[in-house]
């Protein structure tokens, strides 16, 4: 199930902080994380966002859309400027703990971590309405300071 139709959604009202989302995760760093907020569980993960902020900010090529819909990172082009989690409204481009950027691959259009998901907090399926993750704060302002909003 893959495609630019599909997304990865993220159903906080429903994630408990179970973590198993993060052990799934074959990445080496999970690309993934689950902070506590005050009005429960945040899920960090990237959205493969179709016009993707941090594909724009990188100047080395090394983000880029692949034609099923992935933002994939080619880590070999990558200088681990963090230009890309600058500008990332869901903060799911880091660095990793030997200084690599991290990001969801969306494990080939399986992700691992929907699978793990028992609550169903992450749903990887076909968008019906992609205005989903323009409710996110972070998402608004972003786009609202490039006139989108």
């Amino acid at each position: 199930m893959s495609g630019r139709d599909h997304l990865l959604h993220v159903l906080l009202e429903r994630c408990t902080g179970c973590g198993d989302c993060m052990e799934a995760c074959p990445m080496e760093e999970p690309a993934i994380r689950i902070p506590k907020t005050p009005d429960g569980w945040d899920i960090v993960v990237c959205r493969h966002c179709s016009q993707a902020p941090c594909v724009d900010a990188c100047s080395f090529g090394a983000l880029w859309i692949k034609e099923d819909g992935t933002v994939f990172l080619a880590e070999e082009l990558c200088t681990s400027c963090k230009a890309c989690a600058a500008v990332c409204p869901f903060g799911a481009v880091f660095l990793g703990p030997a200084g690599e950027m991290v990001k969801c691959d969306l494990c080939g259009g399986e992700p691992k971590c929907v699978e793990a998901c028992r609550e169903g907090a992450l749903v990887y399926g076909k968008t019906v309405e992609k205005s989903l993750a323009r409710e996110r704060k972070p998402t608004r302002e972003l786009l609202s300071i490039r006139g989108l909003v």
